[in-house]
């Protein structure tokens, strides 16, 4: 059990070391491995005489899960942002488009 705290602590350090520059793939495989990890976790069960080192092992996970989850909250709300400005200028060239036909304009050749 110890050997698969380690494990998941490695996981959340080496994302936590790279946060600023990680991506969407690179959280979506931290997620992934990091349930599996749980998955595992799940199964076994901890004699009562190590329940306190794996609480100092569990509060590790903790504490860099914390910094990763307000990354990703973070990263939420930027995207979020920018949606909100692509839907914005959607509205706007919608209300422009209608101002002036809807975008099929007429060209007329007075001279001719």
């Amino acid at each position: 059990m110890e050997a698969l705290l380690q494990r998941l602590i490695q996981l959340s350090s080496n994302l936590v070391e790279r946060l600023d520059n990680a991506d969407l793939e690179q959280f979506d495989e931290y997620m992934r491995q990091r349930e599996e990890l749980f998955k595992e976790l799940e199964h076994m069960e901890a004699p009562v005489e190590q329940l306190a080192v794996l609480r100092l092992e569990a509060d590790k996970i903790i504490s860099s899960e914390s910094v990763i989850i307000a990354r990703m909250i973070s990263l939420r709300d930027e995207a979020k942002q920018q949606w909100e400005k692509i839907q914005q200028g959607r509205r706007s060239q919608a209300k422009y488009d209608s101002a002036y036909g809807g975008g099929d304009s007429l060209f007329f050749d007075a001279k001719r």
